[in-house]
């Protein structure tokens, strides 16, 4: 079924008040009446899951939600009626499992897409796509020479670091097990895993590249940085919904699209240091999932 069978809008404009601009009402379609979207918007609360790995996503000490992912999630679950999003923490790993289980509506984390989630849920279109590396954080009194790509990382290194439930990881697994079979230590966030590669309990540590970048920016003259290639596609990451919940699924398309339109995306995306990259973000993530 197609998101325009799932989903209409009806624009009601009203006279604007002193200081206020028009409103805008968005209504479920009648096939949409006893979904979880109907449900969500008539308690006006969504609950979230989302990943502690800033600027992607984070739940802060007093409650607010902080990154990327949740600052859209708030704008566009806001334009379908929902006023407000409550949030869990749980590491990347746990997020789909926690999903299916009922303990949050949706993934409102920036979640890698790859082949194995796609079999497990629906991804809205990504977030943040673009054609970049992911980088290796390191000693340089340990690590003379850093890797080049996952296979060099498989070939040379017997153990390393990676961010629990990554998606990349089945990616570096599948790169160790062609050399040495090199063990993979897992951590939940990046800070921990960076203390591993200070304390030298792992020669080196791999991250996206904003997430480097920014580790960097926090203790410069601590540790190196470089590019690795990961040797996949590069399908973005986004926000996912139960198979079970197209209705959810297409009309959060529907206004994502919209605020990517309006540039509203944009200027969420500049705000935490990217680029809204036309090129790789006019993309699905159907097409996301099929590349």
């Amino acid at each position: 079924m197609t998101a325009k069978a799932l989903w209409s809008r009806r624009t009601v404009l009203g006279t604007a008040l002193a200081g206020l601009g028009a409103a805008t009402i968005i209504r479920p379609s009648a096939a949409a009446d006893n979904g979880l979207l109907a449900k969500l918007r008539g308690d006006g609360v969504i609950k979230i899951g989302v990943a502690n790995n800033m600027p992607w996503s984070t739940l802060n000490p007093d409650g607010t939600l902080d990154g990327i992912a949740p600052s859209i999630v708030k704008v566009v679950v806001g334009r379908l009626g929902i006023p407000k999003v409550e949030a869990a923490v749980a590491s990347y790993g746990e997020l789909v499992t926690g999903m299916l289980a009922g303990r949050w509506d949706m993934i409102g984390a920036s979640l890698t897409i790859s082949p194995e989630r796609c079999k497990q849920v629906i991804y809205a279109d990504p977030f943040y796509r673009k054609d970049e590396s992911q980088w290796v954080c390191y000693l340089k009194s340990e690590v003379a020479n850093p890797p080049k790509s996952y296979t060099d990382v498989g070939a040379r290194f017997a153990s390393f670091g990676a961010l629990r439930g990554g998606a990349e990881n089945s990616y570096l697994q599948a790169a160790a097990d062609k050399g040495m079979k090199g063990t993979m230590v897992q951590f939940p966030d990046p800070d921990l895993a960076l203390e591993g590669v200070l304390t030298k309990r792992i020669p080196i540590f791999i991250i996206d590249e904003k997430s480097a970048h920014l580790l960097h920016a926090k203790r410069p003259t601590a540790f190196e940085i470089a590019p690795v290639d990961p040797e996949h596609p590069n399908r973005g990451s986004g926000g996912a919904f139960r198979k079970g919940d197209p209705d959810l699924h297409a009309a959060f398309v529907t206004e994502f699209r919209a605020i990517k339109k309006s540039g509203e995306c944009a200027e969420i995306l500049k705000k935490f240091g990217f680029e809204y990259d036309a090129k790789f973000m006019e993309i699905s993530g159907e097409e996301a999932c099929s590349l």
